[in-house]
């Protein structure tokens, strides 16, 4: 009978050990924030936004921004010469002011 309590006190010591470990990942996990990611975050790059989307089905495009001159750039991808094509650009001041009101 002292085998017994032996062994089921060594369980219900692993089996608690097991619930604290379980518990302090839960603290551990609900109170981790990761780092905050701060995009474009040095002085030149506060200039341009950069953004990639899509022109029509298939066709990739490349959005700049440039704040500083307000205005919107365009360059697409051509597969056939896999290089970067410059499309277009807005004057975003421009067209903003015509499109109030």
């Amino acid at each position: 009978m002292n085998g017994v309590h032996e062994m089921n006190k060594t369980t219900w010591i692993a089996l608690l050990v097991c619930l604290n470990l379980v518990l302090l990942t839960g603290i551990v996990l609900c109170t981790y924030s990761p780092p905050t990611a701060f995009a474009q975050g040095t002085s030149l790059a506060g200039d341009y936004m950069v953004v990639a989307g899509e022109i029509q089905d298939q066709h990739d495009a490349l959005y700049i921004i440039d704040v500083r001159n307000r205005l919107l750039h365009v360059l697409y991808f051509d597969r056939g010469s896999k290089s970067l094509r410059y499309a277009a650009s807005r004057d975003l001041e421009q067209d903003f002011r015509f499109n109030r009101g």
